[in-house]
């Protein structure tokens, strides 16, 4: 959960007791992979921890079977599964190098996010951009573009500069906007189906420390002052809720003033919003009041730090997503009809819904390729099944132009997705070269990727 949407659970069920809440169940067993929400499950035969790129090249050479790549488990669709071989780049993590005049910086594919912050401030750098989340690799990041907010800033496929990967065949390819552009302009949004990205070059900026202010604010003032405000703001988003008339927005700036303190009363808002959770799933007709409270009692906060500290929060109320980018200009009239759509059912409908933008990249298989972007999101607790909510939605979506997030749920197949990617056939014609006998593909893969004979 962001800031914001886990400070929303103070205002509605801050005097809640807290004291035999249970744990996350997150044990995994006989090899068995899950994704962070478990909606995704594999028992892969063989799970490999590569230590070094030349560890990467041979245990390649040998797999058997499908072959996929997890890093953070944060992907809610099905792109990591396999019963085959499944590798993770965990022990592959750092910074390679910079460039201190460029302000680039290569690392290691298996980075998490989280680890990335710290080392590149003290090479006085910092990432341009990122979500509210942290625990996924870099690699992850970028072969799925992964994305934060603001008028003008693109994901993470748009800030990589450079790949070193190892193909299905165990060859290391070197790529970059000069050097084989094409694999480049691939890779940038690879599904972590050309192979296994082992060092990532990233475009960086000068280290900055950001001024963040959340709010409630009438949704219907948010939409109409939202162009307005996505100028004013270099970072700027907001949540808006099924049955509420109000939304919780969420503005960062940049600045020069020193880190804020921390506040002197920090409930633990995580159990507090698994409490409220299963307390809507336990009476659904319950939802409606708990959105209301959220945005009455909702109080105004500010803090100011790093930017790496900023950006991310902690999100261990599990939930599933599902994302599409539309049109940046169809935008609010494709969130009015989700709202209006999904107040005419009756469906357990806790979570906000999120609005952000993202600027236009020319990445092969961005969403974000050729147009800037609304990015719309969607979720469901983890324990309610996601599917009457989101199959309602979704050809909303559809009918705004949307491209799903790979990343995220999404019911789309290869017949559809060709028609929205206009490099669609470059970008295949470079994976079959790199991946002749399709071993990084799994069912979901060649679901999305391979049009039915």
């Amino acid at each position: 959960m962001s800031n914001t949407r886990r400070d929303v659970l103070k205002a509605a069920v801050g005097a809640a007791s807290l004291a035999a809440l249970p744990g996350v169940a997150g044990a995994q067993a006989n090899r068995e992979w899950r994704n962070w929400s478990g909606s995704q499950v594999s028992q892969p035969r063989s799970l490999q921890f590569p230590r070094s790129e030349s560890d990467l090249v041979r245990a390649l050479r040998s797999a058997t079977g499908t072959v996929r790549v997890t890093g953070a488990g944060h992907s809610f669709s099905a792109l990591c599964t396999t019963d085959d071989t499944l590798f993770s780049l965990d022990n592959m993590s750092g910074l390679v190098d910079h460039d201190a005049e460029a302000l680039t910086a290569t690392v290691w594919a298996g980075t998490r996010l989280r680890d990335l912050g710290e080392p590149l401030w003290n090479v006085g750098q910092a990432l341009i951009n990122q979500g509210d989340v942290d625990p996924q690799s870099v690699g992850g990041a970028c072969g799925t573009s992964t994305h934060g907010t603001g008028l003008g800033l693109g994901s993470f496929s748009s800030v990589m500069q450079g790949i070193r990967l190892v193909t299905p065949r165990g060859e290391i390819v070197e790529a970059n906007p000069v050097y084989d552009s094409d694999i480049y302009q691939a890779a940038r949004t690879s599904l972590g189906a050309l192979g296994i990205a082992s060092q990532i070059r990233l475009q960086n900026r000068k280290a900055y420390s950001l001024h963040q202010r959340e709010y409630v604010e009438p949704l219907e003032s948010v939409l109409k002052n939202f162009d307005a405000s996505i100028k004013k703001h270099r970072h700027y988003e907001f949540w808006a809720f099924f049955e509420s008339d109000a939304a919780l927005v969420k503005s960062l700036d940049e600045t020069d003033a020193p880190p804020s303190k921390p506040p002197l009363l920090d409930l633990p808002v995580d159990p507090l919003l698994w409490l409220a959770a299963e307390l809507a799933h336990a009476f659904p007709s319950i939802d409606g009041n708990v959105q209301r409270t959220i945005t009455t009692l909702f109080p105004a906060s500010e803090r100011i730090d790093r930017s790496y500290k900023i950006f991310p929060s902690p999100r261990k109320v599990r939930f599933n997503e599902m994302e599409y980018e539309v049109p940046m200009a169809q935008g609010p009239d494709c969130l009015r009809e989700i709202l209006e759509t999904v107040r005419q059912k009756n469906l357990n409908t806790l979570f906000p819904v999120e609005y952000r933008v993202v600027a236009a990249d020319d990445a092969w298989l961005s969403p974000f390729y050729g147009r800037d972007s609304a990015s719309i999101s969607i979720h469901q607790y983890h324990e309610i099944d996601y599917q009457p909510l989101f199959s309602l939605v979704e050809p909303i979506f559809w009918k705004y132009g949307g491209r799903p997030h790979w990343g995220k749920l999404h019911t789309l197949k290869a017949k559809q997705l060709e028609t929205l990617y206009p490099r669609w056939d470059d970008w295949q014609r470079v994976r079959r070269r790199l991946d002749p006998d399709g071993r990084m593909l799994n069912a979901h893969l060649r679901a999305v990727l391979e049009p039915a004979s």
